[in-house]
């Protein structure tokens, strides 16, 4: 059975959420992809032949290839949970998906489909207010709080416990790291007006692309993320991260050091639970490739490395893992989970928003999408999701 730990939302699914400089906006979206799900249609009928199984959705579904959807209500019960999707019929009124160990037959029941979340609790929430945290048991434990506010951008803080909405201890970063929290921009301007984002996460990290002005061209997408690395330590329970924005940049060019997906060695804003140390407060932390290190002052954006591409001697394409360091320690803590960056200078064409890889020349059996994010027209910045799974 296909693994469906790896979720793949974003705002071009049908019953997607939006996203906009509308206070609240942001918390619509974290509710409807990270606790809810969202798109609930009525299937007219589900078939099962040779192990596969085919949904109708007379009205159309926000299914896509690789995504997970959450079936419920159909007899076999088998059927119902979560289905990585196979195959889009045209029209987009089909969907298949593994049926592996059911037998021929046509389902009962008032079966209904929609997009799955990726298994998170909101486990506090007040007027454009809300604070999540995995609902796995492996997990830290950490939450995160949202102040959505005001409507162009959002405030993000990390905390190693909370008892209500504004209530909470151990905060990443610390009130004299960032008073307020990290930055999360949503939209350059104050209004309704859509704004396309994305988010690819499992139950314990998450990554959330906004894309809030494209005036500069180029991706025009701010890049942040949140939970729980792949630690080096086993049993680290302070290897929770979150990222974020040293100020407002909605009326400011989108691409910065600040960015998940580039590569720096210095402090930006990024902020671990504690140092490794366990002791103290919250830790800055920096990004890097486990093949080049970039240096404090000549940082590079995946994709805008110095790196030649293709690489000569087999025309590859090559991706790295996203590694976390504790500063100024320059101590690694671990992996990001699911996240791929490229150390080559890729030309800012080579793949359109969303593309799917199947198999980097290092990454093999694997599919990836790619998305931009930055602003500039001449150079390419793409971050490399493993859509796979599972990450852990």
């Amino acid at each position: 059975m296909a693994d469906t730990s790896v979720k793949y939302l974003h705002n071009i699914m049908p019953g997607a959420p939006v996203l906009s400089g509308v206070a609240g906006s942001l918390i619509n979206v974290l509710d409807a992809c990270l606790v809810n799900g969202f798109g609930v249609s009525a299937v007219a009928s589900l078939v099962v032949a040779g192990g596969i199984a085919t949904a109708t959705i007379s009205g159309g579904h926000s299914g896509e290839y690789g995504s997970v959807m959450l079936v419920a209500g159909a007899t076999p019960s088998g059927l119902n949970g979560e289905k990585k999707v196979l195959s889009v019929g045209g029209g987009g009124t089909t969907l298949t998906f593994d049926a592996a160990g059911i037998s021929d037959q046509t389902a009962t029941g008032a079966i209904t489909i929609k997009v799955a979340p990726a298994g998170w609790a909101k486990a506090f929430s007040g007027t454009n207010l809300a604070a999540y945290r995995s609902a796995d048991v492996a997990a830290t434990g950490c939450f995160l709080r949202i102040d959505d506010s005001v409507g162009k951008t959002a405030r993000a803080v990390g905390y190693e416990t909370m008892s209500g909405i504004s209530t909470g201890s151990g905060s990443f970063p610390t009130v004299q790291q960032r008073s307020g929290g990290t930055w999360w921009t949503k939209s350059g301007q104050a209004d309704a007006t859509a704004v396309p984002w994305l988010l690819v996460a499992d139950g314990r990290f998450f990554y959330l692309l906004m894309f809030y002005n494209k005036t500069y061209g180029g991706g025009g997408g701010a890049f942040m993320a949140f939970g729980d690395l792949l630690p080096v330590k086993s049993g680290d329970a302070w290897s929770c991260v979150l990222s974020g924005y040293a100020s407002d940049k909605s009326g400011s060019a989108p691409g910065d050091t600040n960015d998940y997906g580039v590569l720096r060695n210095s402090a930006d804003e990024l902020y671990l639970a504690r140092s490794y140390t366990a002791v103290g407060s919250a830790a800055q932390a920096f990004k890097a490739f486990p093949l080049l290190l970039p240096s404090t002052v000549t940082g590079f954006a995946s994709g805008n490395g110095p790196m030649a591409y293709p690489n000569g001697p087999d025309q590859g394409l090559y991706l790295t893992p996203h590694q976390v360091f504790e500063w100024p320690y320059s101590a690694l803590r671990g992996v990001s989970p699911g996240l791929y960056c490229c150390p080559q200078n890729l030309p800012v064409g080579l793949f359109a928003p969303g593309q799917l890889i199947a198999s980097a020349d290092n990454l093999i059996g694997r599919d990836l999408r790619v998305m931009l994010f930055g602003a500039s027209t001449a150079t390419g910045a793409f971050a490399f999701f493993d859509t796979t799974g599972p990450w852990r």
